[in-house]
């Protein structure tokens, strides 16, 4: 081959390595439009069902903690005792009801020194006091006992009595435990 040749062929390559990287360049300059997300979460506390201690409590009082009540520790003697203001359930939500359910997830321990031990649902403070509606009994000696659908009203105030009630003679220094799972539906 001579020189000549060789010539001829090199602008011939060049202009083919020129061409494919316009034809490259024209593929990949292609035009990008974009679009944009901004925003946040935060979890309401102003917003469902929450809970509130009430004015009939043992002591040391139980406290509330996001939304849990913890430290609900009742001592009782003999007799029959009822806290007919314990804990409330209220809906924060002016223009919406909730349905909810409750449900004893735990009754571990020993229950054997009470004849009943109970948790009572009430639409309003209950009577003497008040002229509330029971709504719903859910034993707590029993897991898996729970309450069917109920459906506190918009803006409403519901009201939990603890009763308890020891057997005859009872022999003392035994506790029962519990958990209740409270469970409701939010708007979608």
């Amino acid at each position: 081959m001579n020189i000549k040749e060789k010539l001829n062929k090199k602008p011939i390559k060049l202009l083919a390595l020129l061409l494919t990287s316009m034809l490259i360049a024209t593929v990949s300059a292609q035009v990008y439009n974009y679009m944009f997300i901004q925003g946040s979460g935060v979890v309401s506390l102003t917003k469902g069902l929450k809970w509130d201690l009430g004015t009939d409590l043992p002591s040391p009082a139980p406290t509330i903690v996001g939304y849990t009540v913890t430290n609900l520790n009742f001592s009782t003697g003999t007799t029959p005792n009822n806290y007919t203001d314990c804990l409330h359930i209220v809906n924060q939500d002016p223009a919406e009801s909730h349905i909810f359910n409750l449900k004893v997830k735990t009754s571990a321990g020993v229950w054997t020194d009470y004849q009943e031990f109970n948790l009572v649902v009430f639409n309003a403070l209950p009577p003497p006091a008040g002229a509330g509606v029971q709504q719903a009994v859910l034993n707590l000696k029993t897991q898996g006992a729970q309450t069917s659908d109920m459906t506190i009203p918009q803006g409403a105030t519901w009201y939990i009595l603890f009763e308890i009630v020891p057997i005859a003679s009872p022999t003392g220094g035994v506790k029962g435990i519990f958990e209740v799972e409270l469970t409701y539906e939010s708007a979608a």
